[in-house]
């Protein structure tokens, strides 16, 4: 590496009790010094620091290295910045490495389309209205660098005018494309947000087209280059970065036009991919800043999806993952065109991504149905692998048993997607079925024979979910003409509700001669059919409010506990009656 020697010569001047000294109150400890540890809470010393070996340790949270590792984390800094501060205390005089001449061109290009882009952005009064209307202000354009691309650009004569610069080089920095052997430029009609490196130098761009405009994608970004690849890097990093090192906290979006907007507002430690799904490479690089990532994507199904893969990818290099919503709003962007306060109020309602992901995924499923169990299982059940902190698995574990009452990786979830023999149908459905409420309610209308009293027919969303359901709307479409036969025949085509047809009328063992005995029977297996519903229902309502107390949202929380008030006392009714 360009530094070794160097490095070895600060080692070699500065001394690291000395340096860590003047953080940390040491005392000597036979041969070394020991010391409340600066990164953990303590109140018995854990923290060593060894003169032999120029390193230390804390044996409270594990946290170990050298001179330069002890420097970069107290002091929030990255190699360079550490490496420059702890040579101008050891007096030694940095050499000024020459960077790759290849990439020194590109960025020289980048540069002056930058000021270019910047120049006809303020020349066009289009492009200009259309960033005032959404609401960037002349300093935050200026900040970022934002510029226009117009229909018919001349970057080619500003480049040229500068410096010769040949047909690769122009090619390969991505601004230009080449056809039948004529340069043209790649951008026009569009918007130009310039990506910087983590140095701060410009290395690509993210163009918006124009509204009105429907010629190609809505944001193109510079196509993969020497300097520039996207899975690397992220949009605002180098903007964002000092406030990241200041708040220890990264906020993670979706689109350039939020991370501009929040800057604006106040919010500078959030950056976004860059027009493709997060990497793990871009996460490695936030965590040389921070540990604590807030993911903040859009409110839709896209944002819920991302937020799992985000979850993923943070939980398999330890970084520590939370999520925040912009509900009701689309997206940050949107969000903040209410104000300031609405981004604070979310941000401060932060909560551990896992717990959002679960609340995602639970919404609208029954907690009684096994085919909801399993997509539950599908979603949760692979994020808890990736998790690879022991304690914070088993944290999470504790809260998705607790809430789902689902027992984690006790049982395979069923391939509800299997399809099995009649046989195999036919013997479950003998072992399991005949004797539920509504079977024998079922079984009971099909043979009654009479016209059936009204009150003795119950809404079909008692027979939800169940494998009852489309057998039961059947009936009810011909209850005052009812011919077993035909009943029958209709299901010839559909296995499963062929078979259950066929056991409710063949399993017909004991229906009551009278009609007296019918209807008491048949009033018995409704409230049997009633309680049940309300009981399942009360179930899943209760994993709500364990969800909604987890997620901190009081106002839905108090929605929640009227309903279960509510469904207690229809259940308490039905018993009494």
């Amino acid at each position: 590496m360009e530094y070794n020697n160097q490095v070895s010569e600060i080692k070699d001047r500065l001394d690291i009790v000395q340096v860590i000294g003047r953080y940390v109150q040491l005392k000597q400890t036979g041969k070394n010094f020991s010391g409340l540890c600066p990164f953990h809470k303590e109140k018995t010393p854990s923290f060593m620091v060894s003169p032999d070996l120029q390193r230390y340790k804390c044996f409270g949270c594990g946290e170990s290295g050298d001179i330069f590792n002890f420097i970069q984390k107290i002091e929030n800094l990255d190699f360079p910045e550490t490496l420059e501060k702890l040579a101008k205390e050891a007096g030694v005089e940095l050499k000024k490495f020459e960077p790759n001449p290849k990439y020194k061109i590109l960025e020289e290009i980048n540069y002056t389309a930058t000021k270019y882009y910047y120049r006809q952005l303020a020349l066009s009064e289009e492009a200009s209205q259309y960033l005032q209307k959404r609401g960037l202000t002349k300093e935050t354009i200026k900040n970022f660098g934002i510029g226009f691309a117009p229909r018919y650009p001349h970057l080619l004569n500003e480049l040229n005018s500068k410096k010769k610069y040949t047909k690769e080089e122009l090619l390969q920095s991505g601004l230009f494309t080449e056809k039948n052997g004529v340069i043209k430029e790649k951008f026009y009609n569009r918007i130009m947000f310039p990506i910087r490196s983590k140095k701060g130098d410009v290395i690509g761009f993210t163009a918006r087209i124009m509204p009105g405009d429907d010629k190609g994608p809505k944001y193109m970004n510079t196509p993969e280059t020497p300097i520039f690849h996207k899975k690397d890097n992220l949009f605002g990093q180098y903007e964002s970065k000092q406030e990241i090192r200041k708040l220890d906290s990264a906020i993670v979006c979706e689109g350039s036009m939020d991370v501009i907007s929040s800057h604006q507002h106040g919010f500078k430690n959030i950056v976004a991919p860059l027009g493709t799904s997060l990497t793990i490479e871009q996460l490695k690089l936030l965590s040389t800043l921070t540990k604590n990532i807030i993911f903040f994507f859009d409110n839709d199904d896209a944002g819920k999806m991302a937020l799992i893969r985000a979850f993923k990818l943070a939980s398999e290099i330890g970084i520590n993952p939370y999520a925040a919503t912009s509900s009701p709003y689309k997206d940050i962007d949107e969000m903040l065109q209410s104000g300031s306060q609405k981004m604070e109020e979310a941000l401060s309602n932060k909560q551990e991504a896992f717990s959002i992901i679960l609340f995602n995924t639970i919404g609208g499923k029954d907690l009684n149905k096994l085919e909801d169990i399993n997509k539950i299982r599908a979603v949760i059940e692979p994020l808890l692998e990736s998790v690879k902190d022991t304690s914070t698995k088993a944290l999470y574990i504790s809260k998705y048993t607790k809430i789902t009452k689902i027992r984690y990786n006790s049982v395979k979830p069923i391939d509800i997607r299997e399809t099995k023999t009649h046989k195999q149908i036919t013997k479950s459905l003998q072992t399991e079925k005949y004797k539920t409420p509504e079977f024998l309610y079922l079984q009971m209308l099909i043979f009654y024979d009479d016209d059936i009293p009204k009150e003795l027919i119950i809404d079909s969303i008692f027979f939800r979910d169940t494998p009852y359901e489309q057998i039961y709307k059947s009936l009810l479409e011909q209850i005052n003409n009812f011919d077993k036969e035909k009943f029958f025949k209709q299901f010839d085509n559909e296995e499963q509700l062929h078979t259950l047809v066929e056991n409710l009328i063949f399993q017909a063992r004991e229906i009551p001669d009278t009609t007296e005995e019918r209807d008491s029977q048949l009033k018995d297996l409704i409230k049997k059919i009633k309680i049940g519903y309300y009981t399942n229902l009360q179930k899943n309502i209760s994993s709500q409010i364990a969800m909604t107390e987890e997620i901190g949202d009081t106002l839905k929380q108090a929605e929640l506990l009227k309903q279960l008030e509510h469904t207690a006392k229809i259940i308490n009714k039905l018993k009494n009656d």
